[in-house]
C-alpha cells in the first residue's frame, strides 16, 4: 500500500476479488481512486515494485486486477449529490488532476466548473495516449461520471485569452484551481533537431489524435504519417507510445536511449509488448540528426555503447568503433515535459520553483496568488497519471479546508 500514491487498500480489494466479490472490490478501490478503469490500464504500477514478490521477479499483477474490477465490477452508479450546491470552484484544465479534484469537490457538494481550452475534455488522457492503451470510450465514461455528480464542463475556453482570472472571480467563483499540466517539451540541443521530419513525442501524439477528426483527417494525417523508417530518441511511456503508434502506421521503428533496459522508463510489460510488435530497442548515444540538402531528416548518427565493469558495477561507455548512421525519415524526440509558459504571461505574479514547476504553499496548496490553487503536473513538471490523480485529490482536500475556514 505505501507504493500506491492514492493509498488504495490493495490487500482489501484483492481479498474481495479472491472471494468472488467483484462489485465490493471495485467499491473498495473507489474509496481512494475514482478512476480505476484509467489507472488499471496506464498506471506505471509503483505498487508492484513495492510488492513483497517484486524481488523474485513476479509481483502480484495489481494493475491488471484493478482493471478487471473496474471493467467487470458493475459498480453502483454514482449518485448526484442532493441539495443546493455550495460555493463555486473553477478548475482550469481537464486532465487527470483536474478530473480528480472535480470529483472530490463535487462529492462534498461544491459547485464545480471545469474550463478546458481544447475541443474535448481529458488533457493528455484524450490527446496524448493512443487508443490501444486507453480507449476513448473509457475517458468518455469518466466525464459522464463527473457530469452525473453535477460538474459543469466547458470546452474551447482558453484561460488567459478568452477568460482572464478577474473574470473567474467576477462570475462568483470562490477559488480557482490551476490544473494545466506540463504540455511543453523540453527542447533538445542535439544538432539537427530543427530539421523537417523531427517531432517531439507529445506533439506527435497530439497531432495524430487531432487528425482522427473527420474535418482535419486528410491534411493533418498526410503531414504526420511517419516515413518508412522512424527513430525515437529517448525513454518513457510517451516515447514508446509514439514508437508503437508509428509502427501501426506502417513505419519500421527503432527506440534509442542511453542506458540499460531497466532505465527505459517503462514497465517490463510495455518493453516486452513493444518488441513483440516489432519495435527495435537499442542502447546507443545519439550524436546528431543527419539531414539532406533539402533540410529533411535522413538519419541519426549514433555511438554504440559497450558494457564496462567498473568499480561501482556495470556501466556503459561509448564504443571506440566508428559511429553508425541509422536511416530515418522521421525522428521523434522524447526529452521530457515542462509547464506551459502561458501562465507566466497571464499571471506574472505567480511564483515558480527552480525546476520550472509552479510553487504552492505545502500546507495550504495555495499559490502566491490569493484564492488560486495548483495541482498535478504543473506543480511537478511532469509525472505519472496516478500521481496527477493523487495531486488533484490532495488539492481538493486543501480547497475544502480553505473554503470551510473562510465560510
Amino acid at each position: 500500500m505505501p507504493g500506491c500514491p492514492l493509498g488504495i487498500d490493495i490487500p482489501g480489494f484483492i481479498r474481495l476479488l479472491r472471494e468472488g466479490d467483484i462489485g465490493p472490490a471495485l467499491e473498495c478501490i473507489k474509496k481512494e481512486n475514482p478512476f480505476p478503469s484509467i489507472c488499471g490500464r496506464i498506471c506505471p504500477a509503483p505498487c508492484e515494485e513495492a510488492c513483497i514478490f517484486y524481488s523474485d521477479g513476479h509481483p502480484i499483477a495489481i494493475r491488471e486486477l484493478e482493471r478487471f474490477a473496474a471493467d467487470f465490477g458493475q459498480s453502483k452508479a454514482e449518485k448526484v449529490v442532493a441539495g443546493t450546491k455550495g460555493k463555486k470552484v473553477a478548475i482550469i484544465g481537464s486532465g487527470p488532476s483536474g478530473m480528480s479534484a472535480a470529483y472530490y469537490l463535487a462529492k462534498m457538494n461544491f459547485s464545480v466548473t471545469i474550463f478546458e481550452a481544447a475541443h474535448e475534455p481529458g488533457g493528455l488522457l484524450r490527446y496524448a495516449i493512443p487508443e490501444f492503451r486507453l480507449p476513448q470510450k473509457v475517458v468518455d465514461e469518466q466525464f459522464s461520471l463527473l457530469k452525473s455528480l453535477g460538474v459543469e464542463i466547458l470546452t474551447d475556453v482558453v484561460f488567459g485569452r478568452t477568460m482572464m482570472i478577474d473574470e473567474v472571480f467576477m462570475r462568483g467563483f470562490s477559488v480557482a484551481l490551476l490544473a494545466t499540466g506540463a504540455s511543453l517539451p523540453l527542447f533538445s540541443n542535439l544538432p539537427g533537431s530543427s530539421l523537417a521530419g523531427v517531432y517531439y513525442d507529445k506533439e506527435f501524439l497530439y497531432r495524430l489524435h487531432a487528425s482522427n477528426k473527420e474535418d482535419a483527417r486528410q491534411a493533418a494525417r498526410q503531414q504526420m504519417i511517419p516515413g518508412a523508417k522512424t527513430v525515437v530518441l529517448g525513454r518513457g511511456e510517451a516515447a514508446f507510445d509514439a514508437a508503437r503508434l508509428s509502427l501501426r502506421l506502417g513505419s519500421e521503428v527503432q527506440v534509442i536511449f542511453e542506458g540499460f533496459e531497466e532505465q527505459a522508463g517503462v514497465s517490463e510489460d510495455i518493453l516486452k509488448e513493444s518488441r513483440e510488435e516489432g519495435v527495435e530497442v537499442h542502447s546507443m548515444r545519439a550524436l546528431s540528426i543527419v539531414g539532406d540538402d533539402r533540410g529533411f531528416v535522413g538519419g541519426v548518427k549514433c555511438n554504440k555503447l559497450d558494457i564496462v565493469d567498473g568499480k561501482g558495477g556495470l556501466t556503459l561507455e561509448a564504443s571506440k568503433d566508428e559511429p553508425v548512421i541509422l536511416e530515418a525519415q522521421t525522428v521523434i524526440i522524447a526529452n521530457g515535459q515542462r509547464p506551459n509558459d502561458f501562465l507566466k504571461q497571464v499571471l506574472p505574479q505567480l511564483k515558480w520553483d527552480e525546476d520550472g514547476s509552479l510553487w504552492a504553499n505545502e500546507e495550504t496548496g495555495m499559490t502566491s496568488v490569493e484564492k488560486v490553487f495548483g495541482c498535478g503536473s504543473v506543480m511537478t513538471a511532469g509525472g505519472s497519471v496516478v500521481a496527477a490523480i493523487a495531486g488533484g485529490k490532495a488539492a481538493a482536500q486543501k480547497i475544502i479546508q480553505y473554503l470551510g475556514q473562510s465560510s
